[in-house]
């Protein structure tokens, strides 16, 4: 660390002051929580939790490794489990990757433009929410990617043979981690084989040795060997359960593109908006300062990156000479269109923020090679600016409008009203209440999800089974959003209508709202019908 590190921890304190802010907004995600499921089975009460379980998967998912898991049993484990400690390590990882971000655009271009850079991408809001709210998850990834760019241009830079080597091995095993950690890392692989071929080949051809070709090989694959064992043994599943090709959703998917770059794609997904029922006053300092800028400086929901890196284009005839910036551009393109031609891929805000940081290292490098240097600043300025005033507005809409359903703050209070039904066996019908109930209550409920008899008009007859011995368990409770908010929809009248059939009617134990008094969640049972 010395004093050219200033300006990134600025950055990276920057980031944390914003992610700190949000935090507490929001319920958690189920996503956000699906690799803690393994770190928490079911638990009763009187029965100690286990110190660690041995029952951790090499996968979570086909395409999601248990790394994650794995880095987070301390934390639970010594702090407990809520959505600060949840969130607070997925901000703190989204800080390192700010400052490592800073240290590659300064090795790759210059100070100018790591000191644009870094701010930029600590307020970007898309990139903020995303790394603050890890449901994708991408921090890990975004770390992974930035950290392995800087060690492996270290090993082109490093005057020492042995010290050379050690950052070619530590920039490919960081790779291989983020392989390992979600396998659509293969979009960010692709836009850096594509890049580092088209841009920095006389190097690559200058370096490529059998002995810096073996370390590269070996550390990558110790990384994400993990993947390789597991796909191994289920006959290659990562690729055949999640490689499917998809042109017609090309259009679609540049529209989310533009959404996330200039950092709008959140609002109504993660964020109420103000047609929303039951807005309710600020009660906050922060949310009180965000009304106030709001209501002085008007609403801001576009930071207008996307314009600003398209203008950019036009300026090639002064940033084509830095390699950083055709490296970023080719990096852009190529992994892009991996995730546009993948079927269900680049369709969300989590999946296009995986392009950054290498959108900003291009708009930072074209802006500093500008020959109007106060244009530049100034244009950069503005752009920190936009961004500040987007994240504005993310913070005055949580204030005001709350969360969105599935994000929904009635998470907590819904919680604390299972206490009280520990000894429960508790049916979940819709999307979005297992996983984060799970991880607050640290496996100490009794989840049973029944949700595929009731996703169809016409369930089979074993489906109908299910639903009958769920009816049949006295002590049965079933949780489901309310009916305007369910994330499947008709979940619970396809119930109801089950439950009639079969002699049973519906009784609401209670209903759970939000932060804003709208309802959102149901804890039910069914009595026979005498």
């Amino acid at each position: 660390m010395n004093r050219l590190d200033k300006p990134a921890l600025a950055a990276s304190a920057l980031f944390i002051f914003l992610g700190a802010l949000l935090i507490p907004y929001a319920g958690i995600q189920a996503d956000e929580a699906l690799f803690s499921t393994p770190l928490f089975p079911y638990a009763p009460q009187g029965s100690p939790l286990p110190a660690f379980s041995h029952q951790i998967p090499l996968m979570i998912m086909t395409y999601i490794g248990s790394l994650k898991t794995l880095l987070y049993w301390p934390i639970f484990r010594i702090l407990g489990a809520s959505a600060w400690t949840l969130r607070l390590p997925a901000v703190l990882i989204g800080s390192i990757t700010v400052f490592i971000f800073y240290r590659l655009a300064r090795s790759a271009a210059n100070a100018r433009v790591a000191v644009l850079g870094s701010f930029l991408l600590a307020t970007d809001p898309v990139f903020v929410l995303t790394n603050t709210f890890d449901w994708g998850p991408v921090a890990l990834e975004h770390a992974f990617l930035v950290t392995g760019c800087w060690l492996v241009f270290r090993f082109t830079t490093n005057a020492t043979a042995q010290s050379r080597l050690w950052d070619l091995a530590g920039g490919f095993f960081c790779w291989g981690l983020a392989l390992w950690n979600k396998a659509i890392f293969i979009w960010a692989l692709t836009g850096l084989i594509a890049a580092g071929l088209a841009v920095f080949w006389p190097d690559i051809r200058r370096l490529l040795t059998p002995r810096t070709a073996a370390v590269s090989l070996g550390a990558f694959l110790a990384g994400c060997s993990p993947l390789i064992v597991y796909n191994l043994t289920h006959a290659s599943v990562t690729v055949t359960e999640n490689a499917r090709l998809d042109l017609r959703g090309i259009p679609g998917k540049w529209i989310q593109l533009e959404s996330a770059a200039n950092g709008a794609s959140l609002f109504n997904y993660m964020v109420g908006e103000d047609w929303w029922p039951n807005p309710k006053p600020a009660r906050s300092l922060r949310g009180r300062a965000a009304l106030w800028i709001t209501r002085h400086l008007g609403e801001h929901r576009r930071t207008g990156f996307y314009y600003a890196l398209g203008l950019l284009l036009l300026a090639a005839p002064w940033w084509w000479k830095y390699r950083a910036a055709r490296f970023s551009l080719v990096f852009t393109t190529a992994a892009w269109l991996m995730m546009a031609l993948t079927r269900g891929a680049g369709i969300g805000a989590h999946h296009v923020i995986l392009l950054w940081p290498f959108p900003v290292l291009f708009v930072s490098v074209a802006l500093a090679s500008l020959p109007w240097r106060l244009l530049g600043a100034s244009a950069a300025a503005l752009m920190v600016a936009m961004n500040l005033l987007v994240m504005n507005q993310y913070v005055a809409q949580f204030e005001r409008n709350g969360a969105s359903t599935v994000y929904s703050d009635a998470l907590y209070p819904l919680s604390d009203n299972l206490n009280a039904y520990a000894d429960r066996t508790l049916y979940v019908i819709d999307w979005g209440l297992q996983e984060n109930l799970n991880l607050l209550h640290q496996g100490r409920l009794h989840f049973r999800v029944i949700q595929g008899p009731l996703g169809t008009d016409v369930p089979t007859v074993g489906q109908l089974g299910e639903v009958r011995a769920m009816l049949q368990d006295p002590r049965a409770l079933i949780l489901d959003h309310v009916r305007e908010r369910e994330v499947f929809p008709n979940v619970g009248a396809r119930l109801d209508r089950a439950a009639r059939s079969m002699g049973y009617r519906r009784e609401v134990v209670a209903t759970i709202p939000d932060s804003n008094g709208r309802p959102i969640f149901e804890i039910l049972r069914f009595v026979a019908i005498e």
